[in-house]
């Protein structure tokens, strides 16, 4: 992190945090492996370790961050302001930060090219039958490991979907492994919920749009996976 982005961070949160009672504020940017904010509090003292996907983000969205917080920790939640949630999103963030997001995951292989099956096969067949739209941008990747408990996840912010190494197999039918792929995609095209908000009616009513839906849920319900 360099000095003048981290001087930046500190000066912002403590005058933040004085309009909030908060006379001793400690900030510092820290490598998590997601994006997150971790503070203690304590009477008139405040200290906070900011993500580093964070650290080129503009002076304005970075006050939005910290009055938010302050807001939080007062005890009036107002959420992040959408101008946040609109940095969030951008092409620029993802590109930035992706790359840093995949090394520090270490479960991941970070290549859509399994021992048998390529995940981007997945991703152009559901592209051709119209279930999503097309986004480069999305990074699909294998998980190191043969999960069974969570066969597959993504991060809505960095684009990157991972799916369970159990499905690099053609014991596994073909639409199940796209019926997973379809699901995570379904996460990523909705976009960041500050509220944290996953299977809404509206997902659930696209999930089924999946032509085989109940054929591939019996399938992960008779490999006793879960999604």
């Amino acid at each position: 992190m360099s000095t003048e982005s981290t001087q930046q961070l500190v000066n912002i949160f403590r005058t933040a945090g004085k309009e909030y009672g908060f006379d001793d504020v400690v900030a510092e940017y820290s490598s998590f492996k997601e994006f997150k904010v971790r503070w203690q509090r304590s009477k008139g003292r405040a200290n906070f370790k900011v993500s580093d996907y964070m650290e080129d983000a503009p002076a304005e969205i970075i006050d939005g961050i910290a009055r938010a917080l302050f807001s939080k920790i007062s005890g009036s939640d107002t959420g992040y302001p959408e101008e946040v949630h609109e940095w969030l999103a951008t092409d620029k963030f993802v590109k930035a930060n992706q790359p840093t997001y995949l090394r520090r995951n270490r479960s991941l292989t970070r290549s859509a090219q399994g021992e048998t099956r390529n995940l981007k096969d997945s991703y152009h067949r559901l592209v051709n039958q119209g279930l999503i739209e097309s986004d480069e941008d999305v990074c699909l990747t294998w998980t190191t490991e043969q999960n069974i408990r969570r066969v597959g996840y993504c991060s809505v912010l960095m684009k990157v979907i991972a799916i369970s190494s159990v499905f690099d197999t053609e014991m596994i039918p073909e639409f199940v492994l796209d019926y997973v792929v379809y699901h995570e995609f379904l996460h990523i095209q909705a976009g960041f919920d500050p509220f944290g908000r996953k299977h809404t009616e509206d997902f659930v009513s696209q999930e089924k749009k999946f032509p085989k839906i109940e054929e591939a849920e019996d399938w992960i319900k008779k490999l006793c996976l879960y999604k």
